[in-house]
């Protein structure tokens, strides 16, 4: 079972594709993200040190996602690792390249490892749904690339890395299985997964962004910023994080991200950072950064303005 739980029986497909990132595999085209590889016959222990998912064990064909953090336990970006025969290919998340290259960079002492740039620029693909890890493989023999199972939602899914060259050609054969980007934000809000640059930044640490218990491996040894998420771990003092919210609004409503949300005595304990609405949920789901205290003290939630209370939320759980 996922960590989230057994997904629910498929009812309507996802808009924009044949297949459903419930029934089969959807590709999201990741253009964006940046690429690194790491060499050497220490590539694996010495990134084992510095991401919070565990890449040591990883053999040729697997994968893993996970964090990359400062010394202060603050995220600096999300990771994506596949495994392939001597060395790793790291994806990172828009524009975080250069910093998380310049940090890691800096961590390479006397270790057999090399962190490198590909010499030609690359191409991601994340795939969700419970046929993405076959899907991957094949477009990466057929596209001379790289993949790996990695399972972000809990509903499957997998990396693919190819080289920009091959793209068109990858898209082209994956035309009617390609997750737009709605139906991307509407995936990932009914799978409660949270997104860099969108949900949270630079400024947060695991558990302000939920996820704690997602991108971090708890047996693994140790990692650079682990000191500070075990301690807010084990304290329980967090302030503030996200959650998701089920909010009853029409369809046609409109609840944009910065929308606040209130209690019932109309003050603000946080605000929305994505929403959209979801026909399998029958209403719209929206991640918030809330006040963690004042929300577990709110017997009633509203999305709006302290003028008009319009819209009752409550959190819930992941569809």
């Amino acid at each position: 079972m996922s960590p989230l739980g057994s997904p629910p029986a498929p009812e309507a497909s996802l808009e924009g594709g044949r297949e459903t990132a419930r029934t089969g595999a959807a590709v999201r085209p990741c253009a964006d993200w940046g690429t690194l590889v790491v060499g050497g016959s220490e590539r694996s222990s010495w990134l084992e040190g510095l991401v919070t998912c565990q890449v040591g064990p990883l053999q040729p064909g697997q994968g893993t996602w996970g964090l990359t953090l400062n010394r202060q336990g603050k995220i600096q970006t999300v990771l994506w690792v596949v495994a392939a025969p001597e060395r790793l290919w790291l994806a990172l998340a828009p524009g975080t390249i250069d910093s998380v290259e310049a940090e890691l960079g800096r961590m390479l002492v006397m270790e057999d490892a090399e962190l490198v740039r590909p010499s030609s620029a690359q191409h991601w693909f994340a795939l969700h749904g419970p046929a993405a890890a076959e899907r991957a493989r094949a477009l990466a023999q057929q596209f001379d690339g790289h993949a790996a199972p990695i399972d972000w939602s809990g509903l499957g899914g997998a990396a693919l890395v190819v080289d920009a060259s091959r793209a068109p050609a990858l898209l082209a054969a994956c035309s009617a299985e390609l997750l737009s980007d709605a139906d991307w934000l509407r995936l990932r809000l009914e799978r409660g997964l949270a997104e860099l640059g969108t949900d949270f930044d630079g400024r947060d640490r695991p558990h302000e962004a939920a996820l704690e218990r997602r991108a971090v491996n708890w047996t693994k040894g140790c990692y650079l910023g682990q000191e500070v998420v075990c301690m807010q771990d084990l304290r329980g003092k967090v302030k503030r994080s996200l959650r998701l919210l089920r909010v009853e609004a029409p369809r046609d409503a409109e609840l944009p991200a910065g929308t606040e949300v209130l209690n019932g005595a109309r003050q603000s304990i946080g605000k929305l950072t994505s929403s959209a609405f979801s026909l399998r949920a029958g209403a719209w789901l929206a991640l918030a950064r809330v006040d963690l205290e004042p929300l577990a003290q709110a017997p009633e939630l509203y999305c709006g303005q302290a003028s008009d209370l319009r819209w009752p939320a409550r959190v819930t759980d992941p569809i």
